[in-house]
């Protein structure tokens, strides 16, 4: 299959999006410790991808942040590569 660089922004569009829905949604929609677990499985998911793979998504997540309007999200972004141990600091 060849590699799509569309499919690869879209589906890191979709994993950041539902974090965020599970970092931000509040008890009486969904209880804090589900939403934690998902969180953990997300970034577990993320963790077995190899190094080369990781920079790809932390690169392509400080693009996503680069373009992103709303400053809570994008402070999401930024700081979601360090949220996932993708990398070990925040700076990337």
């Amino acid at each position: 299959m060849d590699e799509s660089p569309r499919l690869v922004t879209q589906l890191l569009k979709a994993v950041v999006a539902y974090t965020w829905f599970f970092e931000t949604c509040d008890e009486t929609v969904l209880d804090d410790d589900t939403a934690l677990k998902q969180q953990e499985y997300a970034g577990y998911l993320l963790n077995q991808l190899s190094d080369t793979d990781k920079q790809r998504v932390t690169d392509e997540l400080a693009a996503l942040a680069a373009s992103e309007t709303d400053p809570a999200y994008r402070e999401f972004v930024e700081t979601f590569a360090f949220a996932m141990g993708l990398v070990e600091s925040e700076d990337g």
